[in-house]
């Protein structure tokens, strides 16, 4: 019972007996009984609901679930040993007579049910079907994962199979608190023998260093014989090579490579080196040994280690592939001032954070973020685009985009992770301008289409959507034998339904483009945007139709069309007519991963409304101060065109330049803010190619780029004063600031914030505690391997210092500990009312298996008892009680149609109720006297009295009645009506009899 404290109201039921006996008013002592009997457990049940009753039930099921460690520290071979283990024990010892249940969790860094407990045979294979971390162990996720796992009905029993090398979680903590719940536990020990284990604990390198300035590098290697090796053999060194190469300005250079002979023990490799470029660089140091077998694993053969080495002024200018030389007069005066400018094309874009590093800036110089032809399209990714926004964002580094036909919403930046780091929204949210394109997908879905084709036909049109502004339109008609609205066009505005109706796109059917590409026109025709642009894919041959005067309407409606053809079987002549006569672009792509680019490439048409262009120009003004325009002269040229965007709603948006056309929004030349520890500029108009052709020979032309250039790059200054130092602990990185003045004091009581991004962009923001005097330490977790770029800040303003930490996560390879002990602890916990553990061997052979009495299905455990609420069963049954005992009240029981009914079913006649025998004594007595009186009235008619009869009577009363008694005996059943009237005679004429007699006396 839940709430026991409510049986206390059964003391209320004596007051209820006492309250019945004399305010009950029933027929019968029986029928008293029964309605007090009812009442009594009525209040019962109720009283039993409120205290919230439960079923227990207990059974001697058992369930075990096996924890296999997938961790990479099990060689291949061991593991196939133990999925041996776990499915032979399992499929052998599982007892089915109470229903044994058996169940798999495999883990690494994290833990996932592999099979769920089940009452069968155990199924297990080497490949695994849940994916799990494998560079880390944590045992206690999948302990915690068993525990949610077990059914409730059964005892639990896990069997831990691992080596115990822990780099995650405390496995102890949680296994005691599963003991302590009933869960017994039992190890089976993973043990793995290596001749001896060579590491290379780490490469040390300065994290900071000027350019030229010559440094020292350490590699750290370390050489432990097993412990089942030789030991002579173990007293030898182990030969092999040393390799160290150094990655850096898109270079690898290998900087050392030399055989070594390891002695046992612990030995350091130096050298020295000297770098005169600037940027971060990455040492990479590998040992492999001559003999195979000298060596229990490979991954820990391996360090890595960055250094920054400080340059001022590196610039990083990405521009159009097919228009290389657009910018080199802004190249050639930057470097005129000093300032190392890389140029880059869009189709040799980098591929890491750590490529970006080098850089105190990067510029988009009219670039769109996809570029190309029909002969190749390259396109920014969604990981490069978020590279840009971090190395702002997080490390500080500069972010500027100059304008341009291809740049801004009108080279499909919009919703990208470029425009969240710029001050400016690439589309137009002011209603009273206007400007609209109008896109729409023609798309084949016919059954040729199906996999990987109507795959990235689908990425393909959502990337199109992302690429279009709230107030632009799509539409998506697909075709197969029939053509269907997929998206009926309408505003791009209502994302989510577009989404989720390009996913229901299924491939199946025949082939007919001429209904759905009729269809599609129709509706871009009604619509009233001011760019209209359609895109027409498949890719395999349509019934004949007057496709060319369909292009040709279209055409003259202002409408242009581009066509897709993929693979080699698609109608490429007719697909290429219509292109040319639609003014579009004709594309043919082999592989179907193509597609999302070339819809990106051709989205950018409906943007074009974006750009706002007068020949006459327009005479931009002043619109506040700014540390860029100090020193300008007056009076700024006019421009003849710029790409419209929309400021960012934010405080810290500051717009120095503004232009007054086109009248009714606010429309930003220049624009500026503070992206995180970075800052970001946007130009609007173009840097002396198109729009701005005058300002080039602009006595202010050179000093408003160049202080731009200047005002956004990373700030840098004496870091002299403070002194960095990391220390990696398995996926926690410490930091630790020393912080002095230019006096050599201690700087006490700063602020100093760390700001970093993992190998996966992931973001990193702490904030540092100072621990002594001048010291300040921050702590991070590092969950994923690889490089993390971190940078500090020591107070707000101040140029931070950054510093590259690569995290390898070998910890368990690492580790050479003796976990056995461990594992002993965790078998020795003793659930209540059980045994403890038992510690298994995995190296037993199967008839050494078969011969063991101690088996994981062991039944030592204590019952399982499960719980069933019941008390709205009860509530249930108190309700309709409770109509009984109404009607126990109400209603005169009788059970005479039973007889009647039985001989109905018999088909019997009914036969004449039987009379009771007092009855047919009566009717006999009255028989006689009614003789009896008839002779003597014959004799003597005058004197006729009723004495004699009353005197008959009485004497015949007296002759038949039984003994009282009897009569009293009779009284407890229930009496009929008959038997009633009968009684009262019988008193009667017993109180008439009495008076006589006293009258004779």
């Amino acid at each position: 019972m839940e709430r026991p404290w409510f049986l206390i109201l059964l003391l209320f039921l004596p007051i209820l007996w006492s309250v019945s006996w004399t305010s009950l008013t029933v027929s019968g002592r029986w029928r008293w009984a029964l309605a007090n009997g009812l009442r009594t457990l009525l209040c019962l049940l109720v009283i039993l609901a409120l205290a919230e009753v439960e079923l227990v039930r207990k059974t001697d099921r058992l369930t075990v679930i096996y924890l296999v460690d997938r961790s990479l520290s099990i060689p291949p071979d061991r593991l196939d040993e133990v999925v041996d283990y776990v499915r032979s024990t399992a499929n052998t010892f599982r007892e089915s007579s109470p229903d044994d249940r058996v169940g798999v969790i495999t883990f690494g860094g994290d833990a996932a049910i592999e099979i769920p407990p089940w009452s069968s045979d155990l199924f297990l294979r080497s490949q695994f079907e849940a994916n799990v971390d494998r560079q880390q162990t944590n045992l206690e996720a999948a302990m915690k994962l068993a525990q949610a796992a077990f059914p409730i009905d059964a005892a639990k029993r896990v069997v831990i199979v691992t080596d115990g090398k822990e780099t995650l979680g405390n496995a102890m903590q949680t296994a005691r608190a599963m003991a302590q719940s009933g869960i017994g536990i039992d190890v089976v020990p993973v043990s793995t023998y290596a001749q001896g284990e060579i590491t290379v604990e780490k490469i040390t390198t300065p994290s900071t260093m000027r350019e030229k300035t010559p440094f020292h590098v350490q590699v750290v290697l370390k050489n432990e014989p097993g412990d089942h090796w030789d030991k002579k053999t173990a007293n030898k060194p182990v030969p092999g090579n040393i390799r160290v190469i150094r990655s850096g300005g898109g270079r690898e250079t290998v900087v050392v490579d030399q055989p070594i002979a390891l002695e046992p023990g612990t030995r350091v490799f130096a050298f020295q080196d000297e770098l005169p470029n600037g940027g971060f660089y990455t040492y990479d140091a590998t040992f492999t040994p001559d003999k195979r077998g000298s060596d229990g694993f490979a991954q820990n053969n391996r360090a890595s280690s960055f250094t920054h080495i400080e340059s001022s002024g590196q610039i990083l200018l990405i521009v159009d592939a097919a228009r290389p030389t657009e910018f080199d007069e802004l190249v050639a005066m930057l470097e005129r001032n000093h300032l190392n400018v890389t140029v880059q094309p869009s189709n040799q874009l980098f591929t890491s954070l750590s490529d970006l590093q080098q850089y105190d800036l990067v510029i988009l110089g009219n670039v769109a973020r996809s570029t190309g032809d029909t002969n190749g399209i390259t396109a920014f990714s969604d990981a490069q685009m978020q590279l840009l926004a971090d190395n702002t964002r997080n490390l500080g580094a500069g972010l500027i985009m100059l304008g341009g036909p291809d740049s801004f919403g009108a080279g499909g930046w919009a919703n990208t992770p470029v425009e969240e780091a710029m001050p400016l929204d690439f589309q137009i949210k002011d209603a009273k301008v206007v400007p609209v394109g109008a896109l729409m997908l023609v798309m084949d879905k016919s059954g040729s289409m199906a996999g990987e084709k109507i795959h990235w036909c689908k990425a393909a049109a959502r990337e199109a959507l992302r690429a279009l502004g709230p107030r632009d339109y799509i539409g998506v008609t697909s075709f197969d034998s029939v053509s269907t609205r997929t998206v009926p066009l309408q505003r791009a505005e209502n994302r989510q339904f577009v989404h989720q109706m390009i996913s229901r796109l299924g491939a199946d059917g025949g082939t007919n483009m001429f209904p759905a590409m009729e269809d599609g026109f129709r509706q871009l025709e009604a619509n009233d945007a001011a760019v209209k642009h359609m895109i027409v894919l498949t890719d395999g041959q349509t019934p004949a139709a007057d496709f060319a005067r369909l292009t040709r309407q279209i055409s003259d409606r202002g409408i242009t069309v581009t066509s897709v053809a993929v693979g080699q079987d698609a109608d490429v002549r007719l697909l290429n007519q219509i292109a040319a006569m639609g003014r579009g672009k004709f594309y043919q792509v082999t592989s179907p991963k193509a597609i999302p680019r070339i819809f990106m490439q051709e989205a950018r048409r409906v943007a074009r409304p974006l750009i706002y262009e007068k020949e006459s120009g327009i005479q931009p003004y002043l619109a506040g101060d700014h540390e860029i325009l100090k020193g300008l002269p007056s009076g700024f040229l006019p421009v003849k065109g710029y790409v419209m965007t929309t400021p960012k709603d934010s405080p810290l948006v500051d717009i120095p330049l503004m232009l007054p056309e086109p009248v009714g929004q606010s429309n930003a030349l220049m624009a500026t803010w503070q992206y995180g520890i970075g800052r970001s500029v946007c130009w609007t108009s173009d840097a002396g190619q198109r729009w701005t052709t005058d300002w080039t020979g602009w006595d202010g032309f050179e000093k408003l780029f160049l202080q731009m250039v200047r005002w956004s790059m990373r700030t840098t200054g004496n870091d002299s004063n403070y002194l960095i130092a990391t220390e990696v602990r398995g996926q926690k990185v410490k930091v630790t600031l020393n912080a002095l003045d230019d006096e050599g004091n201690f700087v006490n009581f700063s602020s100093p914030q760390l700001h970093g991004v993992g190998p996966q962009s992931e973001t990193i923001n702490e904030a540092f505690q100072q621990v002594a005097p001048g010291r300040y330490e921050a702590e991070f977790e590092a969950a994923k391997a690889g490089p993390h770029f971190i940078a500090v800040a020591p107070n707000p303003g101040q140029s931070p210092l950054r510093i590259g930490i690569n995290v390898q996560n070998t910890q368990e390879f690492r580790d050479h500990a003796d976990q056995l002990p461990m594992l002993e602890q965790l078998a020795a916990l003793v659930p209540p009312g059980g045994k403890p553990g038992v510690m298994f061997n995995l190296d037993m052979t199967p008839e050494q298996l078969a011969e063991i009495e101690t088996t994981p299905f062991r039944h030592d455990l204590p019952q399982a008892s499960s719980q069933q609420p019941i008390w709205y069963l009860i509530l249930v049954s108190s309700a309709c009680l409770f109509l009984v005992d109404i009607a126990n009240r109400r209603v005169l029981w009788g059970f005479a149609w039973t007889r009647t009914l039985w001989n109905r079913m018999l088909q019997r006649a009914p036969q004449e109720a039987s009379q009771p025998k007092s009855l047919e004594r009566l009717k006999a007595q009255k028989q006689s006297l009614n003789r009896q009186w008839s002779d003597e009235f014959a004799g003597d008619a005058a004197e006729i009295s009723d004495e004699p009869v009353r005197e008959a009577i009485v004497t015949a009363e007296a002759v038949s009645a039984p003994p009282r008694e009897k009569l009293q005996l009779d009284t407890q059943e229930e009496q009929g009506y008959l038997d009633r009237l009968l009684h009262a005679k019988r008193q009667t004429r017993q109180a008439d009899g009495s008076d006589k007699n006293e009258q004779r006396n």
